[in-house]
């Protein structure tokens, strides 16, 4: 997967948090990233993320590895850029669990919310952590020489 297709195309990554939400505060379900990510991002996104019931919706974390093609900032050549990250956030749900009517969002919420179909996407998620973790300047190597001068 390239930076530019990060930009652009959405990532799917769906689950359904429906059993999750009906149990007690702390109980969880683990799940490896391949099984739920798309074919797009399925190559390139590894690991495992756990997925515990919070008493606003469901906290999600996990610690995974992602391999980007970036270009080197000395010699422009394409490359993979592996990368290893930890991702921690609250999906707040948009449904009262209990009476099943709509809740209003909370101001705070940074956007992650569980739908109203129970399905929680860590698309997006995972998407905005690849793009914090990428490098300012990404190298090929680090003894890079840059571009070659040809006489």
């Amino acid at each position: 997967m390239t930076k530019e297709e990060l930009k652009q195309k959405p990532l799917k990554g769906l689950i359904n948090v429906a059993q999750l939400l009906k149990e007690p505060v702390g109980a969880c379900r683990s799940y490896d990233i391949s099984e739920v990510m798309d074919e797009q991002a399925g190559g390139c996104v590894k690991g495992k993320i756990t997925l515990i019931r919070s008493g606003q919706g469901i906290l999600v974390q996990g610690e995974l590895t992602a391999e980007v093609e970036l270009l080197c900032s000395r010699c422009l050549n394409a490359f993979f850029c592996p990368m290893r990250f930890n991702i921690e956030e609250e999906f707040l749900s948009t449904v009262d669990i209990s009476s099943g009517l709509p809740l209003s969002p909370p101001e705070e919420s940074a956007g992650f919310t569980i739908d109203n179909d129970h399905l929680l996407d860590l698309g997006e998620l995972i998407r905005q952590y690849i793009l914090l973790n990428l490098p300012m300047k990404p190298l090929c190597r680090p003894d890079c020489a840059g571009i070659k001068e040809v006489s």
